[in-house]
């Protein structure tokens, strides 16, 4: 271990080497590193080797004693301080006090007295580096288990064990803000799909593993956390405003570099609680990967052509290659609902998402969703959320 290092301050030689030779340095595993005949001397000397200790003098030339300390703790906010002085004044006394000097000893120095400070100023040393460690080794630890942490928080908090105050300390823990995402991306990977099981269980941990860092790597321009359950759900949580279409952007880079198909549903959050969001967005995708073939075919497609004023029912048949009646027929049985009643909500959910994050008019919005006419669109807009886009707006 390293020896603390000491500077005695004093203008008189003599009472610096008394000082020096009157203490067995080593029985404290201390050094002493420099003297100073002066404050600024002092100044310059505990900078330069970053003392640990000072002894120091109040009446000295250049610069007192008193400034020299205040300085120094500016500069060595853990240096251990013991003024040594002939002078015995109250004022000087009360100023070393408001330094947090360890003691204040009068000329001539006792040696048992010295000694006694000495001591006590090494156990405060020791116990202060031992402290540091453990905060080292634990701070190591923390980083080295952080996506372990970061997952099991997340684990408790989507199922509703913790309180309002945890969930808020937790996420300051985690260096995240503490308040509710803005919005989340639901993703499953290949449940029920043959290929998912013909993976042994490294494979499958690989796999997952790559999808991860390349997700943290495109959601590095966000703050977000991305959390994984049962090695098939992949979340993330997303504090800032994203695009509506943020989750087809990263399924299709999911497919394309790692040759992989996962499935996401992207949910606005507002005033609802975050484990019911998540527990309904898991619902609605295990419900999804039930979906006949074609009609998961036909949402894919719905979702990457939405913006497109010329979208139709037909031209997805055709893109499939079936016919225009048999997919309409697929989609009202599998969904329970009209193919057009899935593309206002897509192009709605995506207008309300642009009315919140950016500056474009109503006509731009309209247009950018896959609307040709501002009126149908406003009409479309007030028919589904109960107001105009004006008003949502301004509501916002």
């Amino acid at each position: 271990m390293d020896s603390w290092k000491v500077l005695i301050a004093d203008d008189e030689f003599i009472i610096r080497d008394g000082i020096r030779s009157s203490v067995n340095w080593e029985d404290f595993n201390m050094e002493v590193v420099a003297e100073a005949e002066d404050g600024e001397e002092a100044l310059e000397q505990a900078i330069q080797h970053k003392i640990d200790v000072l002894l120091i003098d109040l009446n000295m030339p250049i610069m007192n004693g008193i400034t020299a300390m205040k300085k120094i703790k500016d500069q060595l906010q853990d240096c251990r301080m013991v003024v040594i002085s002939g002078y015995d004044d109250f004022q000087y006394a009360q100023e070393a006090i408001r330094l947090q000097v360890e003691d204040y000893l009068l000329k001539p120095v006792n040696p048992n007295q010295l000694t006694a400070i000495l001591n006590e100023v090494k156990q405060q040393l020791d116990q202060k580096k031992q402290e540091a460690n453990f905060l080292q080794q634990a701070s190591t630890q923390v980083k080295r288990n952080h996506k372990q942490l970061r997952n099991r928080f997340f684990l408790d908090w989507m199922t509703g064990s913790l309180g309002e105050e945890e969930i808020k300390d937790q996420l300051q823990f985690l260096e995240l803000p503490q308040t509710n995402p803005q919005s989340l991306i639901i993703m499953k990977w290949l449940d029920g799909e043959r290929e998912h099981y013909l993976l042994n269980e490294q494979d499958r941990k690989l796999q997952l593993e790559s999808m991860q860092q390349l997700l943290e790597k495109e959601m590095q321009q966000y703050v977000s956390a991305i959390f994984v359950e049962d090695s098939q759900w992949i979340s993330i949580f997303i504090w800032d405003q994203a695009s509506a279409d943020l989750a087809l952007h990263l399924e299709e880079l999911i497919r394309v570099e790692l040759e992989q198909q996962v499935y996401s549903k992207q949910i606005e959050v507002e005033a609802a609680s975050i484990p019911s969001i998540y527990s309904e967005a898991k619902q609605d995708l295990n419900k999804y990967m039930q979906l006949s073939p074609l009609v998961k075919q036909s949402i894919q497609y719905i979702r990457k052509h939405y913006q497109d004023s010329h979208l139709t029912l037909e031209s997805i048949a055709e893109s499939l290659h079936v016919s225009t009646v048999y997919l309409s027929k697929m989609i009202k049985q599998d969904l329970g609902v009209s193919y057009v009643k899935i593309v206002t909500q897509l192009r709605l959910q995506a207008a309300k998402n642009l009315l919140k994050t950016t500056d474009l008019n109503i006509r731009e919005i309209a247009e950018h969703v896959g609307y040709d006419s501002q009126h149908y669109f406003s009409t479309a807009f007030r028919k589904s959320i109960g107001m105009t886009p004006k008003q949502y707006k301004h509501q916002l």
